[in-house]
């Protein structure tokens, strides 16, 4: 069989999908990765074989600058399909070229949700629907369809000395996305320098405001895998970025949420509702929010309940049957 994934040029969106092409690859299919030119090499990177889409394009901005839905986008891959002849079509809810020209040329295909998609992204488009949100993190009356396991994946990595080694202390895994103020970044390291715990921040150097103190029980690191970073670590303290939330949860850690309450919005209300999380205003953070994610019971039986039902949907490999039973329908 062979099957064509579309991604739109966002790196976080890509390495979901990554786990799945691997898996309908090492069933035997062929698989191939459609993004733009300037995508290319992000693709690559996953050992997978990508086809340059459309033109211009770029990995940064905002939402409307990666996508794979201009009209450019679903000719060239039409033009595609005429040589290479796909029997399926995975396609990421931000490339609906994949689905526009799959329905064109009568090939199945499958859109795929992130954890904080739109669930309105490509409706109108056939097509069954597979999800990476566990059931009881969804809203009520969202549709269920397939289902797949999230599994964390970030690209190449080396395992670090220091990961290697027992830890001396209780970890904690700590990260803020691109958007946080530098308000939040020195709440979060004033409150971390007052806490027991080791902490593993996944920052850059250049994210740290001048005269910042770095704690001396914060490591900051870059390039080590985020999830073997978790599993050394009994609590996760964040922004609630979509990755991390997920790979936290599918680690089975108690979360520390850090938002300001007014526009709660994305999974942090869902995993808070779901028991596995604590929210937070980081203008308030104080070290005593950290030892509750460490020492109160209940954000860890809820974070366990999660992980199991994480751990209870289909991974990968166990997908690809359905996937191929979907191409056997056209």
């Amino acid at each position: 069989m062979r099957i064509l994934l579309t991604v739109p040029s966002s790196r976080a969106r890509l390495h979901r999908l990554a786990p799945l092409g691997w898996a309908l690859r090492t069933a035997g299919h062929q698989v191939q990765v459609a993004g733009r030119p300037s995508f290319t090499d992000s693709i690559t990177l996953t050992g997978l074989v990508a086809v340059p889409v459309g033109d211009g394009g770029t990995d940064d901005g905002g939402q409307e600058h990666h996508r794979l839905d201009r009209r450019s986008d679903t000719d060239a891959l039409l033009d595609y399909f005429s040589l290479w002849r796909p029997d399926l079509v995975v396609w990421d809810s931000l490339a609906p070229a994949g689905a526009e020209a799959a329905q064109a040329r009568g090939v199945a295909a499958v859109r795929v949700l992130g954890p904080l998609a739109d669930r309105s992204e490509g409706d109108g488009l056939p097509g069954r629907t597979l999800d990476s949100l566990p059931p009881s993190l969804r809203t009520a009356g969202e549709p269920e369809d397939l289902a797949v396991r999230f599994l964390p994946y970030a690209g190449a990595a080396v395992l670090p000395a220091w990961l290697r080694r027992k830890p001396r202390r209780r970890r904690i895994h700590a990260t803020l996305g691109d958007f946080a103020s530098d308000a939040t970044v020195t709440a979060l390291f004033d409150a971390m320098g007052g806490s027991d715990a080791e902490f593993l921040c996944e920052l850059a150097d250049d994210r740290i405001p001048a005269g910042t103190r770095l704690p001396g029980n914060v490591r900051l690191y870059q390039d080590a895998p985020r999830d073997a970073v978790l599993a050394s670590c009994e609590a996760a303290v964040h922004d609630g970025g979509a990755e991390v939330t997920m790979s936290a949860l599918a680690a089975g850690l108690p979360q520390l949420i850090l938002t300001d309450g007014t526009t709660p919005t994305g999974l942090a209300p869902r995993v808070a509702d779901g028991g596995g999380a604590i929210l937070a205003d980081p203008a308030g953070l104080r070290p005593e929010a950290i030892g509750r994610l460490l020492d109160d019971p209940e954000p860890r039986a809820g974070a366990t309940r999660l992980r199991d039902e994480v751990a209870a949907m289909p991974g990968p490999r166990e997908v690809v049957p359905l996937l191929a039973a979907v191409a056997g329908q056209r």
